[in-house]
């Protein structure tokens, strides 16, 4: 993809208004936001109408650049930041502190930043009872399975959601795809390298227990393994009537 310099404020501005309609503001937040962004860098955009019937995202191409933009209004973008608190995560909450606000900030704007700012100095919730869960079952199956692609596959699941808890139960926010792996890098590099040194030998010498291992550590920190017992509740509204 060619590009002609940095993607600037006018050029959002003016793609987001002639797709959506003219947007109550923007947030701009990622590599491009803060000049570090390259010629096949996404633009990163939170596109705040006055009303939306519902939050969307999509990607396109305009200019010259590849947009990733999440269309919502203040109401739909306030419930995706207080949902992912509930869940442990703060995605949303991070990408609006970070981001300009365009043309220029303005009281909503700003509200909403508070908003994030106040998750973010916040503690997650201590709820990884599921993940527990989760985390014994896939050891269980590990002790049990002979196929060694199938292994390897649970091995390589067990290792995302031991970095998961980590993260978890040391009151850090979880995060997801390469964050999950930077966070808990910045957050312990002795932990992070035994995890790494755990991987590469489960490729090179086909073995799980290493990274069993790791994650009966991160078990232990929150209580240990969940074979005595568990219960989720799926939501009341969990329901549809036969045709």
């Amino acid at each position: 993809m060619t590009t002609v310099g940095p993607p600037t404020h006018e050029l959002i501005l003016e793609t987001v208004s002639a797709r959506y309609g003219r947007p109550a503001f923007v947030f701009f937040f990622g590599s491009h936001a803060f000049g570090r962004g390259h010629a096949a860098s996404d633009v990163d955009v939170i596109v705040v109408m006055s009303k939306v019937a519902h939050g969307f995202r999509e990607t396109f191409s305009s200019g010259g650049f590849l947009f990733d933009a999440q269309v919502h209004d203040a109401e739909t973008l306030h419930c995706m930041m207080r949902s992912e608190y509930a869940n442990g995560f703060a995605v949303y909450a991070r990408k609006i502190d970070d981001a300009l606000a365009l043309p220029e900030p303005t009281e909503l704007s700003s509200k909403l930043k508070d908003v994030a700012r106040e998750i973010l100095a916040s503690a997650p919730p201590k709820r990884w009872d599921v993940l527990r869960h989760h985390i014994s079952a896939i050891l269980s199956d590990l002790e049990r399975c002979a196929d060694a692609d199938e292994r390897q596959f649970l091995a390589m699941h067990l290792y995302a959601m031991s970095l998961d808890l980590f993260l978890r139960s040391r009151g850090q926010f979880c995060q997801q795809g390469p964050y999950l792996v930077r966070s808990v890098k910045d957050l312990d590099a002795s932990f992070f390298g035994r995890a790494q040194t755990a991987v590469e030998r489960l490729f090179h010498e086909k073995t799980a227990r290493p990274l069993m291992e790791i994650a009966r550590e991160c078990l232990d920190s929150v209580g240990g393994t969940m074979e005595a017992g568990y219960r989720e509740n799926y939501p009341v509204t969990l329901r549809l009537a036969l045709p």
